[in-house]
C-alpha cells in the first residue's frame, strides 16, 4: 500500500527587497502539525522572510479567540470560504485556530475582514455550545489527580477542550479534530463527579467543511472500559479528597488525545490516527497508551473507528498502593502516548511512528519508553520497536525522564527516524530491523546531562513511583528535558538521497542552550549527526520547563530562519508565563546560529503569554503564534517596511520570584 504525504503546496513567486514586505507571497498550506507527516517543522518553501529581512519583522496584528491555545494554528492558502457577515463565497488565504474551551475559528490569514474598528473577524466560527457547536470542555476539577493537582499543581487549567492540533485533508477541504466533551453543560452536581450518565465525558472526533464551518460527521471514540478491578471503587493511591468512583463509562474521562492528528490515505479512504495518554500521569484510575485509527468516507460523510487499538501496555496492570511510594514493576501499565503535543509520524508505505512515556516494558510485549513503528492497520505486534538500553530506568517514575516527551522525526531521503525525550538524549534509529527491533545507529546527549550516578542507581533499586515534579525543590534539577521535536532541516519529498547530504538539526531543551547539529551523510553509507553541537545559541528561561518550540523557514538550501517560541524567563509547569518569539539565521549544514530578532528586545510592550508546547506557524511571509492570552498573534514584515530593530540579544527582565 502506497500512502500520499500531507505537505505544502507552492504556486509561483516574485523577489522581494531588504525590508520591505513581499509583493507576491508564496501559497504555501500548512495542513498538519510541522507542517507535513515526516514532522521535519520545516517550511522550505519560504520566499517572503529572509535574512535580510527578519530583523524588521513587527507583529503586524491579533486574531482574537476565547481560550488557550494548545493547537498549532494551520493555514489554507487561496481557499474558498463563506463568509458568514456576508453570506458570500470568497477566495482568501485562511487560518484555522482551534481553542481549549472548544472553539474553532476561521481567519483571514493576512488580516482582512476586519470591522469598522480595524478588528479583523472571522469568517465563521464554531463554538461549544450543542447542538451545532462543538460541545463543552472538561473541568480540570474532574479530571484523574496526581499529588500535583492535590495542590492545585495543574498541567493543564481550568479547561481541557482541543487539546491536540487538528489536520486538514486538501481535497475536500475537510478537517478532522478531536475534542474532549463534558455535556450536558457543567453545573456544581458534576463539577466533581466521574462519567456518568447524568454526566457524560467523551471524546469526540469531529469532520468538518472548511468552507463553511458545518460538521459534517461526528463519532465517539471507543477506548474500551477502565480496568474492571477500579470499577466502583475510589482511588486511594494519592489524598484525593474528591472520592470519584471510577466508572464502566469512564475511559473518557481517564485517558487525554494529546497528540497532534496525523492524516493519511489509501486510495480513496482517509486514515486519521490518534494518540492517548493520561491526565496528570496520575496512578489511578489506570491508563494504557494507545492509537486508535478513523476512516472517513468522503462521499458518505462517515467517520468509523477501525476495529484495531493499539495498547503500549497491556490491560490488567494497575499500580498497586502498596505503603504509598513503592509499585511492582510487572504492574506498572502507563505508556501514555503524548509526545508534548507532538504529531506520530508516517511514512510513505503509511506505517505510524510513535514514542511511548514510562510505562511496563517487557522487550517486544509491553512497550513503555519505546520508539515504535506500527502498521497502518495498528496491529498489537509493533512492526519494528527500540528501547534505549536503560528503558526501565527511563520509565521509572520518579526520575519523570520517560522517552514518549517529544516526538518522532523522519529523516527524508533515508531509512531513518530520530526521537529524544526527558533524559536529554537523542536517538537516531533505523527504520529497517530483523525480527522487530529497530536497529540503534547513534544516540548521544543533546542537553546537559545529570550525572549523579548514585542517585540513578538508588532509584533504580527502589523503584519508586513519586515523580519529581511534586517537590518543587527537586523539580528543576537534574536532567534537562527535551518536549520539541527536533527541527530538521530536510525535504519531505526527497526520496533515498544517493549523493552526500549536508543537513542540520536543531533542539531546545529546557534550562539549555539552544543547539545546532549537523547531519551528514555520504553516498551509499548510513547517515550519522554530528554529536557534538556545531553552534550553540542562548540558554533558555533559568529555571523550570518546557524549553523551545522550534519551526524552520527557508527557500531551499537559502535563507534559513529558526523561529523560537519559549517562556521569556519563567517556569511554564503549571502556571502562565510570559513568552518570547525568537528569530534565528541559519545555514542548511548547521555551520551557522546567529541571534537576528526577538520579540521583547523589538517591542517591550509585546507581552503575551507563552503557549505551552506549540510550534510557530511559518508560511507566506507571516508568522502564526499561539498564546494562551486569548489570541494568536501574526508577525511579518510591514507592507510600509521596517527599520531593523534593536539588539536581539537584549537583557530581559530576571525570572519572577
Amino acid at each position: 500500500m502506497r500512502i500520499t504525504l500531507l505537505g505544502l503546496a507552492l504556486s509561483t513567486i516574485a523577489g522581494h527587497s531588504w525590508g520591505q514586505p513581499c509583493p507576491t507571497p508564496p501559497h504555501v498550506d500548512v495542513l498538519t502539525h510541522r507542517n507535513n507527516n515526516f514532522r521535519t517543522g520545516a517550511n522550505l518553501q519560504e520566499t517572503c522572510l529572509t535574512w535580510e529581512n527578519v530583523n524588521t519583522i513587527q507583529k503586524l496584528f491579533t486574531l482574537k479567540v476565547q481560550g488557550q491555545v494548545y493547537a498549532q494554528p494551520l493555514v489554507k492558502t487561496n481557499f474558498q470560504i463563506l463568509n458568514k457577515a456576508t453570506g458570500m463565497v470568497e477566495t482568501h488565504n485562511v487560518a484555522f485556530i482551534a481553542t481549549m474551551e472548544n472553539w474553532l475559528y476561521a481567519y483571514d490569514a493576512d488580516g482582512l475582514n476586519k470591522d469598522a474598528s480595524g478588528i479583523p473577524q472571522p469568517y465563521w466560527t464554531i463554538p461549544p455550545t450543542l447542538p451545532s457547536g462543538l460541545g463543552s470542555p472538561l473541568s480540570v476539577s474532574r479530571i484523574p489527580w496526581d499529588i500535583g493537582a492535590v495542590l492545585k499543581q495543574f498541567n493543564i487549567s481550568p479547561v481541557v477542550g482541543i487539546t491536540s492540533t487538528p489536520v486538514i485533508d486538501p481535497g475536500t477541504g475537510t478537517m478532522f479534530l478531536v475534542a474532549k466533551v463534558a455535556d450536558p453543560a457543567p453545573s456544581p452536581y458534576c463539577d466533581t463527579m466521574p462519567s456518568t450518565p447524568d454526566c457524560p465525558v467523551k471524546n469526540l472526533i469531529y469532520a468538518i467543511d472548511l468552507t463553511n464551518g458545518n460538521i459534517l460527521a461526528q463519532a465517539a471514540i471507543d477506548l474500551g472500559m477502565p480496568e474492571i478491578r477500579q470499577i466502583d471503587k475510589t482511588c486511594n493511591v494519592v489524598p484525593d479528597t474528591r472520592k470519584m468512583v471510577t466508572t464502566q463509562d469512564d475511559a473518557g474521562r481517564i485517558n487525554l488525545q494529546r497528540p497532534a492528528l496525523l492524516l493519511t490515505n489509501s486510495g480513496s479512504t482517509l486514515h486519521i490516527y490518534l494518540g492517548f495518554g493520561s491526565h496528570q500521569d496520575a496512578p489511578c484510575p489506570m491508563y494504557h497508551g494507545m492509537m486508535v485509527r478513523f476512516d472517513f468516507d468522503a462521499t458518505l460523510h462517515k467517520l468509523t473507528q477501525h476495529p484495531n487499538t493499539f495498547l503500549v501496555t497491556k490491560r490488567g496492570e494497575i499500580d498497586p498502593p502498596i505503603l504509598f511510594f513503592f509499585r511492582h514493576e510487572g504492574q506498572l501499565g502507563k505508556g501514555g502516548i503524548w509526545q508534548a503535543g507532538n504529531g506520530p509520524a508516517a511514512d510513505r508505505d503509511g506505517n505510524v511512528y510513535v514514542m511511548a512515556g514510562n510505562g511496563t516494558y517487557k522487550q517486544g510485549e509491553e512497550f513503555g519508553s519505546n520508539l515504535l513503528k506500527l502498521s497502518p492497520d495498528l496491529d498489537q505486534r509493533p512492526l519494528g520497536w527500540f528501547a534505549p538500553a536503560d528503558a526501565k530506568l527511563l520509565s521509572t517514575d520518579l526520575l519523570d525522564v520517560d522517552l514518549g516527551a517529544s516526538g518522532p522525526v523522519l529523516v527524508p531521503g533515508t531509512s531513518q527516524v530520530l526521537g529524544g525525550g526527558k533524559q536529554g538524549k537523542l536517538y537516531l534509529v533505523s527504520t529497517n530491523g530483523a525480527d522487530g527491533r529497530l536497529p540503534l545507529v547513534q544516540e548521544f546527549w543533546a542537553a546537559r546531562g545529570w550525572s549523579t550516578s548514585i542517585t540513578r542507581i538508588i532509584i533504580a533499586s527502589l523503584r519508586l513511583w513519586v515523580p519529581l515534579s511534586v517537590i518543587p525543590g527537586l523539580f528543576a534539577t537534574g536532567y534537562h528535558h527535551i518536549h520539541g521535536a527536533p527541527a530538521y532541516w530536510g525535504d519531505p519529498n526527497e526520496i533515498d538521497a544517493q549523493d552526500t547530504l549536508e543537513r542540520s538539526l536543531y533542539v531546545w531543551p529546557e534550562r539549555d542552550n539552544l543547539k545546532a547539529f549537523g547531519y551528514r551523510k555520504d553516498a551509499g553509507k548510513e547517515g550519522r549527526v554530528i554529536p557534538k553541537p556545531l553552534v550553540k545559541g542562548p540558554r533558555g528561561a533559568p529555571i523550570g520547563m518546557p524549553g523551545g518550540f522550534l519551526s524552520i523557514s527557508a527557500n531551499g538550501m537559502e535563507n534559513g530562519i529558526l523561529w523560537a517560541a519559549l517562556p521569556l524567563n519563567d517556569d511554564a509547569w503549571v502556571k502562565k508565563v510570559r513568552g518570547e518569539l525568537r528569530a534565528f539565521r541559519i545555514a542548511s549544514d548547521g555551520s551557522k546560529l546567529e541571534a537576528a530578532w526577538t520579540s521583547y528586545c523589538a517591542d517591550p510592550d509585546d507581552n503575551f503569554d507563552f503557549a505551552k508546547y506549540v510550534p510557530p506557524t511559518v508560511a507566506n511571509g507571516r508568522v502564526y503564534l499561539a498564546t494562551f492570552s486569548d489570541y494568536v498573534g501574526v508577525y511579518g514584515v510591514p507592507a510600509s517596511g521596517a527599520k531593523p530593530a534593536p539588539n536581539p540579544n537584549c537583557k530581559v527582565p530576571p525570572p519572577t520570584k
